[in-house]
């Protein structure tokens, strides 16, 4: 996740000009490319973008062309500078849409609209945070939560809170 993070600040303070486009080489004097052109493409900044939402939230296949096989990552990749850090409907394997928050580096909540009806696992990225989800009948396999979903009908997960004991 660091090195992630440092090659695309590299890339937003080398690569983009002010108006946000990609330029083909390196805008910085600061030498990560011999090139120094400035013909601009859009391709880059579509990586960027598929690079952070990797880094948020990863949904492939262990067993890739076998249906229904998605795990869901969520937070996979995160660099520490990004400890309070949120995204809204980012779409996953399966055509699920996923929100989820976290401050402080721990997950705040987690949120699944399913766009398939059966189970699907999701790896626990949590730090062993003890889990509560807004379904029955989640169980956990090594460090996968298998969820059982249906379609549209949305499921949460957050961190159980631990009450404060009186005295």
């Amino acid at each position: 996740p660091e090195e992630a993070h440092r090659m695309l600040d590299i890339f937003v303070r080398a690569f983009i000009l002010r108006n946000g486009f990609h330029a083909n080489g390196d805008q910085s004097g600061k030498g990560y490319s011999g090139f120094t052109y400035r013909p601009f493409t859009l391709e880059g900044n579509f990586l960027v973008m598929n690079a952070i939402h990797e880094m948020l939230l990863q949904s492939w296949s262990p067993t890739p062309g076998e249906p229904n096989t998605e795990v869901l990552r969520v937070f996979p990749a995160v660099p520490n500078v990004w400890a309070d850090v949120s995204f809204r409907d980012l779409r996953a394997e399966g055509g699920h849409r996923v929100s989820a928050s976290r401050a402080k580096g721990r997950l705040v909540s987690l949120e699944i609209i399913p766009g398939r009806t059966g189970v699907l696992p999701v790896k626990d990225t949590f730090g062993g945070m003890k889990l509560q989800w807004s379904v029955s009948g989640v169980t956990k396999r090594g460090d996968l939560y298998l969820v059982p979903i249906r379609k549209g009908r949305v499921v949460k997960c957050s961190p159980v809170r631990l009450e404060k004991q009186g005295v």
